[in-house]
């Protein structure tokens, strides 16, 4: 992999899953960093064991707040001119990141977005009928992206941690940025980054709020 890209995994409790990722990526010598978002199940430990480059937060941030500290940390690097975020449930196929780097593609745009062929809960699935009618884009909540770099760095103060990675796409196509979708399928996957329940639906439902 290019030393000018990096992946950025926010991790919190997914050890088992994330120790496959890592192992994978390590194969194909992708470069990459954890985000670990105080995980108690022995993820730091792990990490530090098997060298891996990783961030522990002295908190549960939460999802939003332990990406946004991995993107302000990788921006500073000057050698960087793309981010690309995965999830650490191992839904994500790596061979999917192979394709679009070999594709080479993607540097056309400021944002591509990696849309799932099938999404598991039901107001993901509303969220994104209605981004796609209205913006074109079809899958707004999906944790696999590629970022270049400027957009990331213009756009970070400017965004709400309450809504950080819808608002970043809002602000994108607010902006003018070129935005790709992507077609990806994806692994079931026994870890959930935000899980599934009513107050999960609700915060997912709230992004409506860019549309109407």
């Amino acid at each position: 992999m290019e030393k000018d890209k990096i992946i950025l995994i926010p991790s919190y409790n997914e050890l088992v899953s994330l120790k496959i990722v890592c192992k994978k990526l390590k194969k194909y010598k992708l470069k990459f960093l954890v985000l670990d978002d105080c995980s108690t199940d022995g993820t730091g430990k792990w990490l530090k064991t098997n060298k891996i480059s990783f961030i522990k937060n002295p908190k549960n941030f939460g999802y939003e707040k332990n990406l946004l500290n991995g993107f302000y940390k990788v921006i500073k690097l000057k050698k960087i001119k793309s981010i690309i975020t995965i999830d650490a449930d191992g839904q994500h196929k790596i061979n999917d990141i192979l394709k679009l780097l070999k594709l080479k593609y993607y540097q056309k745009f400021d944002l591509v977005i990696c849309n799932r062929k099938k999404m598991n809960r039901w107001s993901e699935i509303f969220l994104s009928f209605f981004f796609y009618l209205r913006f074109g884009v079809k899958d707004p909540t999906s944790g696999f992206k590629i970022y270049k770099k400027d957009l990331i760095k213009k756009l970070l103060n400017k965004i709400s941690i309450n809504y950080f990675l819808v608002d970043l796409i809002f602000l994108s196509i607010k902006k003018r940025y070129k935005i790709e979708n992507f077609l990806i399928s994806t692994r079931k996957s026994k870890h959930s980054r935000i899980g599934d329940n009513i107050k999960i639906h609700l915060k997912i439902l709230k992004n409506l709020k860019f549309i109407f």
